[in-house]
């Protein structure tokens, strides 16, 4: 039986630094592996069903902000499998630690990955989403053999630490609907000024988001390919065949669903990453199908307006935002509240760019006035300014009880027992049921004990801590 057990899950164990000994399932993510002198943090790792660690082998360290290691390893499996590649996935949560506790961390478990299996040094990769985009595209500082960074929807760049002697390969990926899709462009820029192999990929998606795997795969195959031309990996026309038509694949989906222009910027892309390897006149002419149908022309058009407009309303929103906070205008509070509105209602829009701009321009006054609003709150601002960013953030985003909460903190330690009332009663409308949070804001001790207040919690909890319902009778 334990023979059988052993073929099923293809079991094999290792050493590590200090000698213990783990069970590490061949073609399978095995979790919670122990990452040496960092406390209790862990990393998950995905072999390939056909690992043996007689040869050296690619090896992509994965960083996930809220650290999924597992789950995120999964998403890389299709790819690792097919493409050869081990994937180490840390399960560091990002949003919790400082940032040099984060670096020296991921460092350890790269030393670790590094040190325990048959890695080949030449073919070390990172790839990262928010937060996680920002780690890994940092590690190319302190290990200097970087091969290529992967980074979805954020990086670090910094042109003072690059080492332009090793000239990796950055892929960049944002989805669509993210506000962070033009910054992705300046990303990509700043390495193709400086000669490094680049590479774009879009997907549906928004912020905080990571592709599917087959777009992931699509991607990873720009590290592979990239390795097979340097000759760091052998060169494979059948393997090199199965890359290209899973991306011509990915391209017949796009024009089938009639998202024709961005199934020609796709085509384009791959006319760079395909350069030498014999497809460019099938690429050239399924470009010239595609330019043939109908509504190309029209999409090309529409998507171009749309990011002429967009771009234009995130400077117009930049110094609108910035003149408001500094003069404390809260007779604007409704037109932003307006805007909200209108871009809420453009996200139903027939027009793909029409409302993927709104789901990113929705995305984009979030994060600057989240921005804002967290620098206000935590300065020595007066009581005006905050109260003001506070009331703006509930006009921008009317469902984070955040702000609600400051709201009714700060106008109600400033008697103004009014206001607080009514944020009070807004922040519940939005489904808001933390009935304890509710008795436990600084600077409303008064206030919680006030009929008003628990008549208008108990109106839309069902009870209250200190209703009384003589109150009630008369």
């Amino acid at each position: 039986m334990k023979r059988i057990l052993l073929a099923i899950f293809a079991v094999f164990t290792f050493s590590n630094l200090i000698a213990q000994e783990y069970r590490i399932i061949k073609g399978g993510v095995t979790d919670s592996l122990p990452i040496p002198s960092s406390g209790t943090d862990t990393y998950a790792i995905y072999t390939p069903s056909d690992y043996t660690p007689e040869k050296e082998w690619p090896v992509i360290f994965v960083f996930d902000p809220k650290g999924r290691g597992a789950t995120t390893a999964n998403l890389f499996r299709a790819a690792a499998e097919d493409q050869k590649y081990l994937i180490a996935s840390s399960n560091i949560k990002l949003k919790s630690r400082p940032v040099d506790s984060i670096i020296k961390t991921a460092t350890a478990m790269m030393n670790a990955v590094l040190n325990t299996f048959p890695i080949d040094g030449e073919l070390v990769y990172t790839a990262g989403m928010g937060e996680g985009a920002q780690v890994g595209s940092a590690l190319p500082l302190l290990y200097n053999q970087m091969a290529g960074v992967l980074a979805v929807g954020n990086s670090f760049v910094n042109s003072n630490y690059l080492n332009r002697n090793n000239p990796y390969m950055f892929i960049g990926m944002v989805g669509d609907k993210d506000y962070m899709v033009y910054e992705m462009e300046s990303y990509l820029k700043f390495y193709d000024d400086l000669d490094f192999p680049t590479d774009v990929y879009y997907f549906d998606g928004k912020e905080d988001q990571w592709p599917n795997s087959a777009v992931i795969s699509n991607a990873l195959s720009g590290f592979t390919l990239e390795a097979i031309k340097k000759g760091a990996r052998a060169r494979d026309e059948q393997f090199i065949q199965k890359l290209y038509e899973n991306e011509i694949g990915y391209v017949e989906s796009l024009r089938r669903t009639r998202n024709y222009y961005t199934a020609f910027e796709k085509l384009e892309r791959m006319e760079e990453k395909y350069e030498d390897l014999g497809f460019e006149d099938d690429i050239e002419e399924i470009k010239k199908g595609i330019k043939q149908i109908d509504g190309f022309r029209s999409q090309r058009r529409e998507f171009r307006a749309a990011v002429a407009f967009e771009k234009e309303q995130q400077a117009e929103y930049d110094y609108l935002l910035r003149n408001d906070i500094m003069t404390v205008n809260f007779q604007n509070v409704g037109w932003w509240a307006y805007q909200v509105d209108e871009l809420e209602k453009l996200k139903n829009s027939q027009n793909d760019a029409k409302k993927n701009m709104a789901h990113r321009l929705l995305s984009y006054l979030d994060f600057v006035s989240r921005r804002e609003y967290e620098n206000i709150i935590n300065s020595k601002n007066p009581i005006d300014s905050k109260i003001f960013i506070s009331v703006l953030r509930t006009a921008i985003n009317k469902t984070d009880p955040e702000a609600y909460l400051k709201i009714i903190s700060l106008a109600g330690s400033d008697g103004d027992h009014e206001t607080a009332l009514l944020y009070l009663e807004d922040l519940l409308k939005t489904g808001y049921s933390d009935m304890e949070s509710l008795y436990s804001i600084e600077g409303a001790l008064d206030l919680k004990f006030s009929s008003e207040y628990n008549e208008i919690v108990r109106k839309y909890l069902g009870d209250s801590k200190f209703y009384n319902e003589k109150t009630e009778e008369n």
